[in-house]
């Protein structure tokens, strides 16, 4: 990755610095081979001096090992996964290293008394056959109507090799304890590069069974990107093994930037009727992408996977939610244009998107959002290089359109070429079983708590955010870890697609790794039983479920604050109107006054020059259609 920095003013990464942008050249899209090497690159990061701790038991449970830390270190795979009825946390993984078995099986973990004590088994290829388990996906079927776990069974896929390099794809079942063994090899086909099936594997209740790939073909020198495909199969009850339905389905986006595909989800709602696959890229269509940048491609199915639609486009520049807490674009002031950051990012920033289907049938997509800084065809590769780093809560409101919800930010860069891979926050996404609350996990290092400088995510803490679908309303986000006896050591992080409950508490199923010196020594797995949130938690006032305001006038608070040189105030209106502002000292003076000017409804941002201001406090007023909102302001 090239990374060519711009003319631009250092400031703090509190402020908005306008003149400091970034270009970035998009790097190669990069295979998960055992020895390939992502290339460095590096960011400005941020220093938050906020610490959000959650007291609680916490405990650690060793749950499994690998033979080296390829196998667990993608975000793609569904390593850790849990059933609620079952007080029930899985984990899957290649094995090896410390408990046993070799690094070419799989070891299937679970427990049923909340994390606290687990048993496993070994699920082995064909004898003789020479091939060898890589990458794999593991969740649990349960039959409808069973309590026993001796009658579950472990589903998982994932691509497979032999001496002379990848053959295939696997998929199969094994009832718990490792009998019932049934698993299906296929070949890839001749033009296939990558197609490593085992993103979203999802086990629904009614035996619907679903997992995808995004699909490389050509080879490692030469690829080209041909979209997704979908593996559907049904579990049967008569020789408990699933029936897969083969050839798979084929989706395939007409795209920009050669087909380009990143951080590929697949979701399914809690009852299955309902399933959603994305991922973020640059759609062809105008109108499905407006301004030509990284958006959320997606598409539903309503029929188990048989048959995959785009969903309605959506300009998600009109969520109000963005914004509040983004940036404008350089030209116009009144546009703030999201853009979901992993094409351009470095690879130390691929912040991997997190996602789930609540208790209505819509999709919620967390990750790091970040504002483009121009929509000019020769200027989309531009960033803000001062802009903090954000995560939000990305949600459908099931009419068309959508929102977001802001949930914390990241308080370092991801983590560059460590060992010969790179870490990021590894943003996650989890519900309860109903659908009815939602939860975003993340691991990240907090400078304030670190000496030395740091700022990369080298001592990362467990931070988790929950929010309830019925009330809107949602939790603080907490660091769970932090000033505990597990304080800055979770390294890749894996979570659960459903929580735990125990009456109003609900806990996270999340999983740690602690590898070796190089990527080829043993792993150690550990399962973190305890973070979560009680009933009580949620005590903010979320968005809602409108963008429209639901008054004619939204003032938002001057950004930054306290400021010197321009801050800048965020406006909704909900019709055509005139707008001004006025800016009044302590004893009632007014001091500073933008004139009023007929403008549409929508957004606008109003620029305050604190230039001929002295320090001190001052209010503001903005004033549009009748009504008048007033606000505190500090100047430096």
């Amino acid at each position: 990755m090239v990374l060519v920095m711009l003319a631009g003013i250092t400031v703090s990464a509190q402020q908005r610095n306008l003149s400091a942008i970034k270009q970035q050249v998009p790097r190669p899209v990069t295979s998960v081979l055992e020895n390939d090497q992502l290339q460095p690159g590096s960011q400005t990061t941020a220093d938050y001096d906020i610490l959000y701790n959650k007291s609680g038991d916490l405990l650690k449970v060793d749950v499994s090992s690998s033979s080296n830390l390829f196998g667990i270190f993608t975000t793609d795979q569904r390593v850790v996964s849990a059933h609620p009825e079952a007080n029930m946390a899985v984990f899957g993984n290649r094995a090896g290293g410390s408990f046993g078995a070799t690094g070419n099986d799989l070891r299937i973990a679970y427990s049923t008394d909340y994390g606290s004590t687990f048993n496993n088994f070994i699920v082995s290829p064909t004898a003789g056959s020479g091939f060898m388990f890589r990458y794999p996906s593991t969740v649990i079927y349960n039959p409808e109507g069973n309590t026993d776990p001796a009658n579950m069974f472990a589903i998982y896929t994932g691509p497979f090799t032999v001496t002379a390099g990848w053959k295939g794809q696997y998929f199969g079942s094994a009832r718990i304890g490792g009998t019932d063994v049934n698993t299906t090899f296929e070949d890839n086909e001749a033009t296939v590069y990558l197609n490593h099936m085992n993103n979203g594997l999802t086990a629904t209740r009614s035996g619907h069974i679903h997992v995808a790939s995004q699909r490389l073909n050509g080879t490692e020198a030469s690829y080209t990107s041909v979209g997704w495909e979908v593996l559907n199969g049904i579990f049967n009850s008569s020789t408990n093994s699933v029936d897969w339905e083969l050839p798979r389905v084929k989706v395939q986006p007409d795209l920009l930037e050669d087909g380009r595909i990143d951080a590929t989800r697949m979701v399914f709602s809690p009852d299955g009727s309902v399933g959603y696959l994305f991922g973020t890229a640059v759609d062809a269509d105008a109108n499905y992408n407006p301004y030509g940048i990284e958006w959320p491609v997606i598409y539903k199915t309503t029929d188990h996977g048989v048959t995959w639609d785009k969903t309605e486009a959506f300009d998600f520049s009109e969520i109000n939610t963005f914004f509040e807490y983004l940036w404008p674009t350089r030209a116009n002031f009144d546009l703030v244009v999201p853009r979901w950051y992993n094409k351009w990012a470095a690879p130390e920033n691929q912040s991997n998107n997190g996602a789930t289907v609540d208790k209505n049938g819509n999709l919620h997509i967390a990750g790091l959002v970040r504002s483009t800084y121009s929509i000019h065809p020769d200027s989309l590769s531009y960033t803000y290089s001062e802009e903090p780093l954000m995560i939000f809560d990305v949600f459908m409101n099931g009419d068309g359109t959508w929102n977001a919800q802001f949930v914390d930010s990241l308080r370092s860069d991801g983590l560059e070429d460590y060992l010969t891979v790179s870490m990021d926050q590894r943003i996650s996404m989890s519900r309860t079983e109903d659908g009815s609350k939602v939860f975003v996990t993340w691991a990240d290092t907090d400078p304030s708590l670190w000496g030395g400088g740091v700022t990369t995510n080298t001592q990362p803490d467990v931070f988790i955010w929950g929010y309830d679908v019925n009330t809107q309303y949602y939790t603080n986000p907490v660091n769970v870890t932090a000033l505990t006896d597990y304080w800055g050591e979770n390294y890749w992080l894996h979570v659960g697609d459903m929580v735990l409950t125990e009456g109003t508490d609900y806990y996270i199923p999340v999983s740690t790794s602690q590898n070796g010196v190089t990527e080829n020594d043993p792993v150690a797995h550990k399962y973190l039983k305890g973070p979560g949130f009680n009933e009580a938690d949620f005590v903010n006032e979320g968005a809602g479920n409108n963008t429209v305001p639901a008054t004619s006038l939204v003032a938002a608070q001057n950004y930054p604050n306290p400021f010197t040189g321009t801050s800048m105030v965020g406006v909704t209106l909900a019709k055509a109107c005139s707008l001004s502002l006025e800016v009044y000292n302590l004893v009632g003076q007014k001091v500073y006054e933008i004139p009023a000017r007929n403008v549409q409804a929508g957004n606008h941002n109003l620029v305050i020059n604190a230039g001929g201001l002295n320090s001190g406090i001052y209010t503001y007023s903005v004033i549009a259609g009748g009504e008048r909102v007033t606000r505190k302001m500090v100047v430096r």
